[in-house]
């Protein structure tokens, strides 16, 4: 009777483990990121597939395709097999910003992806040249107000509507200098090309240590435990500015229900461990992971957020 109950219990197993297998197995994992290396994105990127590898095994590869504000990269992965092993680096400049700053969009940034968990949420510092005299925001509006046509450089939809809100509300004159993403812009921005820029902590934090920038301002809710100096934009008299950034994981439409859960699941574990946290902590990064049926809401609702905030600040569709 034991002999039969083991036996019994050892062929419902059998499924179970043969299914905890099946993903990732052999065939690696590729993660497109839209932007350049060294970005934002891609430091997130990476660290999940360092988590991934530890936890569910398997070859995971960082996949560059930078273009468009992240929309080449992001097409691709709408395009791509949906059998879990294309993943997307998902954000909001993709998939909330970029559909509302162009005319036509070769995808549909709900429909087209299984979204599934928003991995971090990301502040935009407020950064000018070290060289202009001033030492926050109110002294940088006056000094803009002052000198009409002051430069800003963006590398993604975010960063060009965070950039272009602030200019509207500050009432300020401003041109916008496009890259294909933040990393150049922060160079020419610390070489003088441009004046300022809403750029991510990530990117950022090291050149304002060494003092090759000025960070003035934060948009976010709180000050950062790494820069405790820098205040908010609400503390800086911009109280009705408050853009959420974020980063996610996504897949093409179609991706298996239990890839997605099992991903999902990950990520959400990845969120509870400190020295995850201290990884992204030590760059800027806060961990907000969500779950599956609340990032597909998330989404959704963001997209429309950065709609109405687009038209506010009275961007134009290309």
């Amino acid at each position: 009777m034991r002999l039969m109950r083991w036996l019994a219990g050892f062929a419902l197993a059998i499924p179970l483990s043969l299914h905890a297998q099946a993903f990732p197995g052999d065939k690696p994992v590729r993660i497109v990121v839209p932007f350049t290396a060294g970005s934002a994105s891609d430091t997130v990127a990476r660290v999940v597939a360092d988590e991934l590898r530890k936890t569910l095994g398997g070859t995971y590869v960082i996949d560059n395709k930078p273009g468009a504000s992240g929309q080449i990269g992001s097409e691709q992965v709408a395009k791509s097999p949906a059998d879990g092993h294309t993943l997307l680096l998902t954000t909001s400049a993709t998939h909330s910003a970029r559909p509302w700053l162009v005319k036509t969009y070769p995808f549909d940034p709900v429909k087209d992806f299984v979204h599934i968990a928003r991995v971090i949420s990301v502040p935009f510092l407020l950064v000018v040249h070290p060289d202009l005299p001033v030492r926050n925001v109110q002294e940088f509006i006056a000094h803009a107000r002052k000198h009409p046509g002051l430069a800003y450089g963006y590398g993604s939809a975010t960063s060009q509507v965070a950039a272009a809100t602030f200019a509207s509300l500050a009432k300020i004159e401003a041109l916008s200098v496009p890259y294909k993403s933040q990393p150049p812009a922060v160079v020419d921005l610390m070489e003088g090309r441009i004046q300022f820029m809403m750029a991510d902590p990530s990117i950022a934090a090291e050149q304002i240590k060494a003092g090759k920038l000025r960070a003035i301002a934060i948009t976010a809710h709180k000050r950062s435990l790494q820069m405790p100096d820098v205040p908010t934009l609400a503390e800086s008299g911009m109280g009705e500015f408050d853009p959420e950034v974020w980063l996610g994981i996504g897949a093409p439409a179609g991706t298996p229900r239990d890839v997605a859960e099992t991903l999902n699941a990950e990520i959400l574990k990845m969120g509870q461990r400190d020295e995850v946290r201290q990884r992204f902590s030590q760059v800027g990064l806060d961990l907000a992971p969500n779950s599956l049926g609340d990032h597909a809401a998330f989404v959704s609702a963001q997209l429309a957020a950065w709609g109405k905030r687009i038209k506010a600040a009275g961007i134009q569709p290309e």
